[in-house]
């Protein structure tokens, strides 16, 4: 095993030297030690990959991050401290950052968010996520690699990433993301963050902070906002896009018109969906305007 070990540990110290991601997981080395090997006609066991790992890091080449349970993400070596966003995206590869943290990203914001805000899939789509992604990484060796017992593609919790606390959120819909080649993150579309703020604006800085960026923003990107609620909305978020688009922004576009046939006669709809309800109301939209920087136009009907 010695001389395997030996020859296994060159040949990736080369591969972590030109590694693209600012860390590198248990799993990405497992398929590494198990593609040196099988090119070399041998067949990699969970002692060797131990062995390599014990190896490369008494070498000082990777060390285990400590905000990782286990040996499960390793940083390498010569490396500069990464942003936190692109450690987070490196570990999990279906997470995307979303909220505050892409509005921040998109320049929507002048808050600089102390969280790091992160959607991923909830537990049994992520699985089955994995499990196609390993089918793509190891092709017909799919089944060689899980009986050498090496270390698969599986969901690493994580409470922070790069001394920054990180608040995910379990999204069945993913909504739509951008891959981003420099930095290498994937980040919420500009349209889907826009219609994040009016789903949860508690994650996007409040409502008011909502507020104030929908009436700086809403004109330059317009187009964007109303073809991605148009596409992707409910009809709550339509209303509520609506509202603010039409009554606070007093934007025009053609769409509104239609947004219009989704509102509810006789609902009790909120502006801010973790609010109270509250008496201050818009008749055009049927829609409880409770946020109180608002409610005094409401009533004045300005």
């Amino acid at each position: 095993m010695a001389v395997q070990v030996d020859a296994t540990v060159g040949a990736i110290t080369d591969r972590i030297s030109e590694w693209p991601r600012p860390v590198l997981t248990d799993y990405e080395l497992g398929t590494l030690v198990f593609e040196r090997n099988s090119a070399n006609g041998l067949t990699p066991t969970r002692d060797v990959y131990d062995a390599i790992v014990s190896r490369l890091t008494s070498y000082k080449l990777l060390s285990p991050s400590e905000e990782f349970k286990g040996a499960t993400v390793f940083h390498l070596f010569g490396r500069s401290k990464s942003p936190p966003a692109e450690v987070a995206c490196a570990v999990d590869p279906f997470a995307y950052v979303s909220h505050l943290s892409a509005m921040e990203f998109h320049g929507i914001t002048d808050r600089f968010p102390r969280t790091l805000f992160l959607c991923t899939p909830p537990a049994a789509e992520w699985k089955t996520l994995a499990s196609e992604k390993m089918r793509k990484d190891l092709g017909s060796r799919y089944d060689d690699y899980l009986a050498a017992g090496l270390p698969v593609l599986r969901f690493l919790p994580f409470s922070s990433v790069e001394g920054v606390r990180v608040h995910l959120l379990r999204r069945s819909k993913r909504g739509a993301f951008k891959i981003i080649k420099f930095p290498p993150i994937r980040v919420a579309t500009l349209g889907r963050t826009f219609l994040d703020m009016l789903r949860e604006p508690d994650n996007c800085g409040g409502i008011q902070h909502v507020i104030d960026t929908y009436r700086e923003y809403a004109a330059r990107y317009l187009s964007l906002i109303a073809e991605e609620v148009d596409r992707h909305g409910q009809s709550i978020d339509k209303v509520r896009a609506g509202f603010l688009l039409d009554e606070v922004c007093k934007l025009e576009h053609p769409m509104l018109e239609d947004w219009l046939k989704a509102v509810q006669r006789g609902g009790s709809r909120m502006l801010d969906p973790q609010g109270e309800y509250a008496a201050s109301f818009s008749q055009k939209w049927m829609l409880s305007v409770n946020v109180p920087s608002l409610q005094n136009q409401e009533e004045t009907g300005g």
